[in-house]
């Protein structure tokens, strides 16, 4: 992230105003002001407290330096964005490289590692009992479905701004003290929190309109079908590295047949895990084609094709053009030059995948 963003955030707490939603207004915030400890991760492996009774902090993970490793436990939400580089987070056998302009909201055990070069990443968690307690309405936090997606636009302002907060002197100075937070400030830390949350909660909004479409005779069940359908998706771009994807092993995640997995998973996100899982290394073949040197023979091995032969007519059917097309429209364009003269495997494990 850059410099003018963190100082972004520091002057909306300077100035005693945090970046509001259109929909916020005079609202009232429920929150009652709950701990928000800010950490800062330099390096050194950080292991949080379990939840239970007499743990309701929230924790502001800054990770400032490539490599901090942080492990969170169970019965945690946790809201993780990175602000430069990849992070990397992995939880019950699935695994995530999370560009800058994405987040991930998790509900279960979490480990993040930042990349090598600029792994910097932010991430806001606690209990549910905390999040509720620190300004979110209890709905909201019902409403919530563990996913990785697109980062909301105002969610990195948000928790920078909150940062700022924590880190003012005279916050840190109070905390020190052992003297509480006034008016003003728990007010302030309020907004934030709740302001978070909500951000995550419209920015799933088409997400849960497929919820009607699981099944399950409640909107209980229907949405506990919709957090097993995307464990699944999970799963696909978590082990897209495979090349190939077993759909017995996920349909035994989910203790669903293969016949029942495809079909429900098609009258939810309109293709099967199969097609999911080919269009995934479709488009990870494109950016390999487009920003890399490697050999077409071995992006074709790479992403779990059995020849060349039918990458390439895959490549066609998903794309419009061959990929010898796509490559030679991609120099012309001047895009991945750079890429493209030093190409090699390493190259190929950092493009990128999303849903």
């Amino acid at each position: 992230m850059r410099d003018d963003t963190v100082s972004a955030g520091k002057q909306d707490w300077e100035t005693g105003v945090l970046p509001l939603r259109e929909d916020d207004g005079e609202r009232e915030f429920p929150g009652h002001a709950c701990d928000v400890v800010l950490m800062d991760a330099e390096g050194a492996d950080i292991l949080l407290p379990r939840a239970g009774v007499g743990n309701s902090a929230l924790y502001l993970i800054h990770a400032a330096r490539p490599g901090a490793f942080v492990e969170l436990p169970a019965g945690w939400w946790s809201v993780l964005v990175p602000l430069g580089g990849t992070v990397s987070a992995a939880g019950e056998r699935l695994r995530w490289d999370i560009d800058a302009g994405r987040c991930l909201l998790w509900d279960r055990p979490l480990r993040m590692m930042g990349g090598r070069s600029d792994g910097r990443w932010l991430c806001l968690c606690g209990p549910t009992e905390a999040w509720i307690r620190g300004g979110c309405e209890s709905r909201v936090m019902a409403d919530l479905l563990a996913d990785e997606m697109a980062c909301p636009p105002d969610l990195v302002t948000r928790l920078v701004a909150l940062r700022a907060m924590l880190a003012a002197p005279e916050h840190t100075r109070d905390v020190a003290q052992g003297q509480g937070m006034g008016h003003r400030g728990k007010a302030a830390i309020v907004r934030s929190v709740f302001g978070v949350a909500e951000s995550m909660h419209a920015q799933q909004q088409g997400l849960r309109a497929l919820i009607d479409r699981c099944p399950g005779r409640s909107h209980r069940r229907k949405r506990w079908s919709m957090q097993r359908l995307l464990r699944i998706r999970h799963a696909i771009v978590s082990g897209h590295h495979d090349g190939r994807m077993s759909l017995d092993r996920l349909s035994r995640q989910v203790s669903y047949s293969r016949g029942h997995l495809a079909r429900v998973y098609h009258s939810v996100f309109s293709e099967t895990p199969s097609e999911c899982a080919i269009r995934m290394r479709l488009q990870r073949a494109l950016w390999l084609v487009e920003q890399t040197g490697l050999a077409f023979c071995d992006i074709a091995e790479y992403t779990g094709f059995d020849s060349q032969s039918s990458f390439s007519r895959a490549f066609k059917g998903r794309h419009g053009v061959t990929p010898t097309q796509a490559r030679a429209r991609s120099r012309d364009a001047g895009c991945g030059a750079e890429q493209t003269r030093r190409g090699g495997v390493r190259a190929a494990e950092q493009a990128p995948l999303h849903v």
